[in-house]
């Protein structure tokens, strides 16, 4: 009976024992990082950091604007003020833009509402302009200031069901008062403001790139440069090959760039505010090919930004990733 006796106790014992060893936890999927998206106006760039987790239909439809290049061109086309809307008893602040025309709109999409998005009309908050609920399409907004009357139960609109906000500048927001102040008939935009390209910002928030410049005769007024375009054309190429086949890159930049020796630049991305201390450059301030190359590239890599009137003026660069 003893025996008998010991043998449950040890079986009970265990189960204790077992229900004492913490369990290992559920795996938890991180969700989507939050898109971020480069409005370039003609007054100045604009970062708007998209949720997508958050509000994922009304993310979706914009970014299918911003991805199918459809805001290219557009303009901001109304500014709303305290001045500016007599009739309206519920005053708000806003600058509207991204209005296109039916041949060129995706259809209208649901409203996600603030009361389920959590996501709210506050100073900086990008959101879809609509007329009835379910009706919005192309045409987007950016808030100056707080403005609760745009969330749900909100009395601007007669209907209460306020507007879908998706996000918000987290960079610009200095751009978006610009446009705010500008001349205006009435809330149109006199003239409107461009908005010269739209597009999804790539690449980690900080780099350190090596470059070399291969310019020509005129390119960089301030250098005695006495090759052609086409000599520069066929240098640069030759040099983009010997890099990438492993070549001493540093020796290459000694010996060939047009640039100050040795062509190392930390740059911060868009939306991201450079270190001073570290001597940090913005992508903003970059020529635009230069900086689509050196943030396109993983560590290690090399690329070449090619010689365009608009995109990179000064010539050729060949550029390697070290950071």
């Amino acid at each position: 009976m003893k025996k008998t006796l010991s043998f449950f106790a040890v079986l009970i014992m265990i189960q204790i024992l077992s229900s004492c060893v913490a369990k290992p936890k559920a795996s938890i999927k991180p969700g989507p990082l939050n898109p971020k998206v480069l409005i370039k106006t003609e007054l100045g760039n604009i970062v708007v950091e998209i949720d997508q987790d958050k509000a994922p239909m009304t993310a979706a439809n914009f970014l299918r604007y911003v991805d199918s290049k459809l805001y290219d061109g557009s303009v901001f086309h109304r500014t709303v003020t305290m001045d500016n809307q007599p009739n309206n008893a519920v005053k708000i602040e806003v600058i509207q833009g991204g209005q296109l025309g039916p041949e060129k709109s995706f259809p209208a999409i649901a409203l996600e509402r603030t009361s389920v998005t959590g996501i709210n009309h506050v100073d900086g908050a990008i959101s879809m302009a609509r007329s009835g609920p379910d009706s919005a399409t192309s045409s987007f907004f950016i808030c100056i200031g707080d403005q609760p009357e745009l969330d749900f139960g909100g009395k601007r609109n007669s209907d209460g069901q306020g507007f879908a906000a998706f996000g918000k500048v987290i960079a610009g927001m200095d751009v978006v008062k610009k446009i705010h102040k500008s001349p205006a008939d009435g809330q149109n935009l006199k003239p409107p403001i461009k908005i010269l390209f739209a597009e999804r910002i790539k690449g980690p928030d900080r780099i350190a790139v090596q470059h070399i410049l291969i310019a020509f005769k005129g390119s960089v007024p301030e250098e005695k440069v006495v090759r052609t375009s086409g000599e520069a054309q066929v240098l640069a190429v030759e040099l983009f090959e010997r890099a990438k086949k492993g070549e001493d890159f540093d020796a290459l930049v000694k010996k060939y760039t047009d640039d100050e020796y040795p062509g190392i630049y930390r740059m911060s991305n868009f939306g991201v505010e450079p270190n001073k201390e570290k001597k940090e450059y913005s992508r903003a301030g970059m020529v635009r090919s230069f900086g689509d190359v050196s943030f396109s590239l993983p560590a290690g890599g090399v690329g070449l930004a090619v010689y365009d009137p608009q995109k990179s003026k000064y010539g050729w660069h060949i550029i390697k990733r070290i950071e």
